[in-house]
């Protein structure tokens, strides 16, 4: 795949990050600011969107080594926390853009604090609102900050896992504002289960109902190297559409969906579309290798092997790319660390111990119409082509295989629908070929629909090839049926009524002549009346009356002008007409 195409590109970004501050230990980034963690218990902030760095030492005055065991950042990059562990047990630290000095949050002395959920939907620059910090002793605490506090606002114990006591690796929380409160969504991993939190009300009331309810989780047993386990939702205008989980049995995925639920606010299920992928699906060779981190995009999973990033598409399961770093000698040894997103700015990186690496994406919608395609899933594909070439192309597979399969309508239907990578002929002589009368028919209909007004001469040749089609079906239907039957069949009844709807529809475009001499090459005098009188050819009609039907007939249409026609004429025989007034006055309406 040449450069230009490629979907992800990296790009080295710092190559000496940390300032001499130790190596790189944790990461994390938001709304363009990155925040390192460093080995000797440095916080490191780069705000790329104006251009300065600062740093924080977190371990001054704490004796023994320290190094930062993890580092979040808000999604506006404003907020963070990062917790140090060292010779003098655990702390987790608070500290905000603007502050020149941490906060320790004391009420964590001692914890681990693995994963952390914003809330996105309330959160401000100026107030964390409610935050979820998880711990690797399988409690979780609640904490908000208020800048101008200049320390926190509550640090509240919330849950604790009881029967599986396991670290907590992950958390993500989305909030929705309804009429009855606010609705909490948070959903947290251990290295073996996925558990699925949810209420209306205040965050502490939400856990706190689970003393009495049972707790919602999948549970996938597997091997997790080093504890790597991790979990990520990708964001779209402030809302997780989707998530992945990188768990010891393989990556566990899924749709979230918050709307559906408003007729059940307390529903939990918001999860839907769930699949696996199964690591062996990444291997090259026998050996299953699993990922070290994830990063999660719209359409892709980002997952770190080795010293190289396999891109996989989390819809089709393939691997469309591999990304390789350039590492520094004294980097080659542990090589990439991690990687982490910044769903704000829509960008990725992957760090080393001394390097920040940006990864960027480049369209990386712009397969997915053919990925789509290729699944048959053609509602999707169609939602996601950019042209009508590409639109053309998922017509004809649908239209292909509805004519393979012998659904010669369905497939009429489709090859009207394509207008470049198919010719008007090829499809006409595919129908032609397999003696599909019918469907031509179809075909050249909904041709006719989709054609604009500037292709007068096409309209016309189409719509007089209908005509013809429409006539050799319902002489098809005489055959068929008994000619000598004057009741005929439902299917007749309905291709007589379908006939004259599209001689009225076609009135301006066919030719007068051609159809005429059609209509009467096939002996569909009823029709041709129908169509003369469209075209108010008012001679033709009166002919066709004199002709075939005479008084009855002339009487019902008008009683008055007949009866003065009479009155003009010379060397009428009274006589004569008496039936059809006699038939006329005991119709009900008669005058």
């Amino acid at each position: 795949m040449d450069h230009a195409r490629q979907v992800f590109t990296v790009d080295l970004l710092e190559r000496y990050a940390t300032k001499g501050r130790g190596v790189i230990t944790a990461m994390a980034a938001g709304n363009d600011v990155i925040v390192l963690g460093t080995s000797k218990g440095w916080v490191i902030r780069h705000d790329f969107g104006v251009g300065d760095s600062y740093d924080i030492d977190l371990c001054a005055g704490r004796p023994g080594e320290q190094s930062i065991h993890r580092v979040f950042v808000d999604p506006g990059g404003s907020h963070c926390i990062a917790t140090v562990v060292g010779a003098g047990g655990a702390e987790t630290y608070y500290t905000h853009a603007k502050w020149s000095k941490p906060r320790v949050l004391g009420r964590l002395k001692g914890l681990v604090v693995n994963a952390v959920a914003w809330n996105r939907q309330q959160i401000t620059e100026a107030s964390t609102k409610e935050v979820v910090l998880g711990t690797d002793n399988g409690q979780l605490y609640e904490i908000a900050v208020d800048e101008k506090d200049k320390r926190e606002k509550y640090i509240k114990f919330i849950y604790e896992l009881k029967e599986l006591p396991e670290a907590f690796m992950g958390l993500q929380m989305e909030t929705a504002s309804l009429g009855s409160g606010t609705r909490y969504y948070v959903m947290a991993v251990t290295p073996t289960r996925l558990y699925s939190f949810t209420g209306i009300g205040l965050l502490e009331t939400v856990f706190a109902s689970y003393l009495e309810r049972a707790v919602r989780f999948m549970e996938l047993p597997g091997e997790v190297p080093n504890r790597q386990v991790e979990l990520h939702f990708f964001i779209k205008q402030r809302r997780a559409t989707h998530f992945a989980w990188l768990s010891g049995a393989g990556i566990y995925h899924g749709g979230l969906n918050f709307g559906s639920q408003h007729s059940n606010p307390n529903g939990d299920n918001f999860v839907e579309n769930k699949a696996l992928l199964d690591y062996s699906k990444l291997s090259e060779g026998s050996e299953v290798v699993k990922p070290t981190s994830m990063a999660v995009s719209e359409f892709h999973f980002l997952l770190l092997i080795g010293n190289k990033v396999k891109v996989v598409n989390r819809i089709s399961e393939h691997i469309i790319e591999d990304l390789h770093f350039d590492l520094t000698s004294e980097s080659a040894s542990r090589g990439i660390i991690g990687l982490c997103s910044d769903a704000t700015a829509g960008l990725f990186y992957a760090y080393d111990q001394n390097s920040v690496f940006q990864v960027s994406v480049n369209d990386e919608g712009r397969d997915m119409w053919k990925v789509y395609l290729d699944m048959k899933e053609y509602a999707a594909s169609l939602a996601n082509c950019r042209d009508p070439f590409q639109r053309d192309q998922v017509y004809l597979v649908q239209a292909d295989a509805a004519f393979s399969s012998r659904d010669f309508q369905r497939a009429a239907s489709f090859y009207a629908k394509i207008n470049y990578i198919l010719s008007f002929e090829e499809v006409t002589l595919k129908f032609i070929s397999v003696g599909e009368q019918d469907a031509l028919r179809t075909f050249l209909l909904h041709r006719l629909d989709n054609l604009t007004k500037e292709d007068k001469c096409q309209i016309t040749m189409i719509s007089t090839w209908a005509t013809e089609l429409y006539l050799d079906k319902i002489n098809r239907l005489l055959l068929e049926e008994d000619s000598a039957v004057e009741n005929h069949g439902v299917e007749y009844q309905s291709i007589i009524q379908e006939f004259c709807a599209f001689l009225s529809d076609s009135k301006d475009v066919l030719d007068e002549a051609t159809t005429m001499k059609l209509l009467e090459s096939y002996g569909r005098v009823e029709e041709l009346v129908y169509f003369a009188s469209l075209k108010e050819q008012h001679e033709i009609v009166i002919h066709h009356y004199i002709q075939y039907k005479f008084a009855p007939d002339l009487i019902a249409l008008d009683a008055y002008e007949t009866v003065e026609s009479w009155m003009g004429t010379k060397n009428l025989n009274p006589r004569k007409l008496i039936p059809a007034m006699m038939r006329y006055s005991s119709e009900p309406h008669a005058k």
